[in-house]
């Protein structure tokens, strides 16, 4: 049989031919903030994609290999799942991509298709029927045996595996010991200490109420964290609601003890493709535990919203991209001048020009005009954004590739390995700070 896994060493190989511009890259500016070892720090984003997540391995390996290390993380979908794997595997001082570059391009994909219950095999002939070009009598055949699985779960797959996957994989970063909301967090604030380069001018936050550092004895400027910030950021979509979710920020809204969520809970949320997985639910905590919650992170909801039995007596839970699926503006603060940048990574050009012919051309462009829309409208009334993302063109690759062929695991992870240099040759931070400080000298103006 045909081996499909791909090792550290295959897709280090990779940038063998990009070592000069890689070295090149570490001597340039990203960011304000800094550690002790000349490490930068940005917060990252990075959209879903499915399989063409693998491309994402790439980008980020370059961005490391610059020199760069995350502080806030955050993703939907494909993305969640590389952003949640990401946040658990090493501090934030660390390299976090090594360690992961094997066990994501390697997922047991397939095994994800995992049918209405165990042993069920429907799905998964269906969706090669499908994707390996069968006749239209197979197609047809196959679609037929699959009937039951949407009647009864609504879905063609539980999303069981993929969950149980994806907790083992967060014990493995925690020795074997679930990997909490609580856990995470102090993960992800384990940073050593953090100075802001004197590149920073104090005038771009002296009119702060509260400045983002600390200025020591010695006139150094140290970076303050917040120690209840949620520095990932995961989104699901909550259809009994209407509500657009922020893991692990709005877990207290669902859970009694959000602190103590298996942080597998957030990617599974993320990850419910309709139609494809079941919807992840969640019952409802008690009403009068819940309202004072609700009311807080929805307060442009009218009162009469939250009376009475407001909430459903089950929470479901569908894939973030039907409302984000590129939160670009998770760490955006539009008040002042940030001192690190936020880079995003999508995997896909946006093509806004498709022929619509069939049934099945109408439900997909659907579901991408509404996905893309709220991100896109940031895009556009945040035009500086423009200069933060990086565009991978996965080309012809098919994000529900499950059986993935070992040269095309390559070939995307070179892809997003151009992608960054690319991207980060062309990235000028002061320009980029410049830009800031007059959109928000313009906003003053207008106010």
């Amino acid at each position: 049989m045909m081996t499909t896994n791909v090792s550290r060493e295959d897709f280090l190989a990779c940038t063998r031919p990009y070592q000069g511009q890689l070295k090149a890259l570490k001597t340039k500016q990203y960011s304000d903030v800094i550690d002790s070892q000349g490490q930068q720090y940005i917060d990252l984003v990075l959209e879903g994609g499915g399989t063409l997540g693998i491309a994402l391995l790439g980008y980020i390996h370059v961005l490391e290999e610059a020199g760069l290390r995350f502080i806030g993380i955050g993703g939907t979908s494909a993305g969640a799942v590389s952003a949640v794997a990401l946040a658990a595997a090493a501090k934030p001082s660390e390299s976090r991509m090594k360690p992961l570059m094997e066990i994501l391009a390697n997922m047991p994909m397939s095994s994800f298709v995992d049918g209405k219950e165990p042993g069920d095999t429907d799905a998964i002939e269906a969706l090669n029927a499908w994707m390996k070009g069968r006749n239209l009598l197979v197609k047809t055949w196959k679609t037929a045996q699959v009937l039951d699985n949407l009647h009864e779960i609504h879905a063609l797959n539980r999303g069981q595996t993929f969950f149980d996957w994806m907790s083992a994989l967060m014990r493995g970063f925690n020795g074997g010991k679930t990997m909490t909301s609580a856990v995470l967090r102090e993960r992800m604030h384990d940073l050593p200490p953090l100075r802001v380069c004197d590149s920073a001018l104090d005038s771009d936050y002296s009119g702060l109420p509260v400045k983002p550092y600390l200025v020591q004895a010695d006139g150094r400027r140290v970076l303050t964290i917040n120690p209840h910030s949620d520095y990932l950021c995961v989104i699901a979509a909550d259809i009994s609601t209407e509500s657009k979710v922020e893991f692990p920020k709005h877990a207290p809204l669902y859970w009694q003890e959000p602190e103590q969520v298996d942080v597998a809970n957030f990617a599974r949320a993320s990850m419910s493709i309709p139609g494809f997985f079941e919807t992840y639910q969640i019952d409802s905590l008690p009403l009068e535990q819940a309202r004072p919650l609700w009311k807080e992170a929805h307060p442009y909801r009218p009162a009469r919203a939250f009376e009475g039995e407001f909430l459903p007596k089950r929470h479901h839970f569908v894939d973030g991209g039907v409302l984000s699926n590129f939160p670009i503006n998770a760490f955006h603060n539009p008040s002042r001048v940030p001192l690190r940048p936020t880079f995003g990574v999508k995997l896909q050009w946006d093509e806004y020009r498709h022929d619509i012919k069939t049934l099945i051309d109408v439900v997909t462009q659907s579901f991408n005009s509404a996905r893309h829309a709220l991100d896109s409208d940031f895009i556009h009334r945040n035009p500086d954004f423009s200069k933060l993302v990086a565009f991978v063109d996965t080309q012809d690759v098919n994000w529900l590739d499950f059986d993935m062929a070992r040269e095309t695991k390559l070939r995307l992870f070179e892809m997003g390995v151009q992608s960054a240099i690319a991207f980060l040759e062309g990235f000028d931070w002061p320009r980029y700070k410049e830009i800031r400080r007059l959109m928000l000298q313009a906003s003053l103006i207008q106010t």
